[in-house]
């Protein structure tokens, strides 16, 4: 006869039992859903792709940066595609598009940025946020001449030994490190994203970008599902053995969900995908491509600003520059509280990193509401700072260019020119009538 198992313990086995045979289920159900979710992230980030780049002419800049963001997306989602549907597949592409991981947080950073700053080229400086995907490109490159069998057992044993994905070291550094730079790079990206989107913002409470609403809030959204993209890495290097066996598929099928938002965000958003409106009054697009083309810093080209701004006017008329009324609380609030004057070699573009106000509008409000160029208008202030500070006692034993030099002049020819256009007196004048304004100096 034989043995019967207890009563009690039937039911636990039979729930165990049916547990087990879901499991299959459950795995191909998601392992579906990430097809699908891949798939259709894929297809729709080409499309977006080829608007920005060659259906819409407007803010070119901003629209590369966007789709270089995009196609990081893109690659990543077809390595995920490949990966659920067919290993065989996968392996031709296997780590071919692991650079992209380092630039696709450079890219929204400066993509976000140059719709903040309503910039229209990058400065050299910029140059600097490509340099780690470039080395690890250089560093991986050796692998992409490995043949297609080598490529092919690696991912067959990936299969087997998911762990091994963070692990693997073709160049320099050893396993785990380049997971752990993502991830730093990742927060530090992250963190510079979420400044300037507060620095957006500031502006942006003065009503001085009503027109930009919806703009504003795409990129809060597309900064934040960017974030989200960085979950990945982060689970790679802390996930146990378990979590890559049952936990790295819900973690794949997040990040095509959130690209999937992107893309779907976009083609609802027709006036984002066909062109991000500029931040502009309402100026000829010639001015604005005049003005923006030759900002600079030094005294020579706002010259030549304010000469080509001046043919502007003359060639086509008087513009409503109402708008800008809406600048100057803001600017002189920052003029008065933060003194950026003070700095030598203080340039517009300085200023308008600052405050968040474009350079062209920057720039349009200085010679417009203030009449008179940038050095001319930071010289005036630098003037009136010395006037109203003179019986300061830090400057009792300063020679005048001493004091000169703590107001933000460079030069003493400098200082003694802008006080002869500020004032109409001579340096001796001034100093005199400043000392007399302040008796405790006498």
């Amino acid at each position: 006869m034989l043995c019967q198992p207890p009563c009690n313990v039937l039911p636990s086995v039979n729930r165990l039992t049916s547990s087990i045979s879901l499991i299959p289920f459950f795995d191909d159900m998601m392992n579906n859903l990430l097809l699908v979710l891949s798939l259709s992230g894929f297809a729709l980030g080409i499309m977006a792709c080829g608007i920005l780049l060659f259906s819409n002419k407007s803010n070119k800049h901003a629209n590369r940066l966007l789709a270089t963001a995009l196609i990081c997306l893109v690659a990543t989602m077809l390595a995920t595609f490949l990966f659920a549907w067919n290993i065989d597949f996968y392996a031709y592409i296997f780590r071919f598009s692991s650079p992209l991981l380092y630039l696709l947080f450079p890219a929204t950073y400066l993509y976000i940025r140059s719709v903040i700053r309503d910039e229209t080229r990058l400065n050299r400086r910029d140059i600097l946020h490509f340099l780690l995907p470039v080395l690890y490109f250089i560093e991986i490159l050796p692998y992409y001449f490995t043949g297609y069998e080598y490529r092919r057992s690696l991912v067959k044993e990936l299969v087997n030994q998911p762990r091994k994905l963070i692990d693997l070291s073709e160049g320099v550094l050893p396993a785990y490190y380049h997971t752990t730079l993502l991830i730093v790079q990742a927060i530090l990206y992250m963190f510079l994203v979420v400044r300037i989107l507060q620095n957006g913002s500031r502006v942006k409470e003065g009503n001085l970008f009503i027109r930009q609403t919806s703009t504003f809030k795409w990129i809060k959204a597309f900064a934040f599902l960017i974030g989200i993209n960085s979950l990945p890495m982060l689970f790679f290097l802390l996930g146990n053995s378990s979590f890559f066996y049952f936990g790295m598929q819900f973690v794949l099928i997040v990040l095509a969900l959130s690209f999937l938002v992107i893309n779907l965000y976009l083609f609802f958003q027709p006036e984002i995908l066909y062109g991000i409106p500029q931040k502009t009054m309402t100026l000829p697009t010639a001015e604005q491509v005049v003005v923006s083309n030759m900002i600079g810093t030094s005294t020579e080209e706002e010259n030549t600003i304010e000469e080509a701004i001046s043919l502007q006017e003359d060639s086509m008329g008087k513009y409503d520059f109402s708008n800008l009324k809406h600048y100057k609380p803001l600017l002189e609030s920052y003029m008065n509280s933060e003194r950026p004057f003070l700095k030598q070699g203080y340039t517009i573009n300085h200023l308008s990193r600052e405050t968040g106000i474009p350079q062209h509008h920057l720039s349009a409000l200085i010679n417009r509401i203030y009449k008179m160029r940038f050095n001319e208008y930071l010289n005036r202030i630098r003037i009136s700072y010395i006037s109203e500070n003179f019986k300061n006692p830090a400057w009792e034993k300063l020679t005048i260019e001493g004091i000169a030099k703590q107001a933000g002049f460079t030069s003493r020819t400098t200082f003694f020119n802008s006080i002869k256009k500020t004032t109409g007196l001579s340096p001796s004048e001034f100093m005199e009538q400043t000392k007399m304004a302040n008796p405790k100096m006498n």
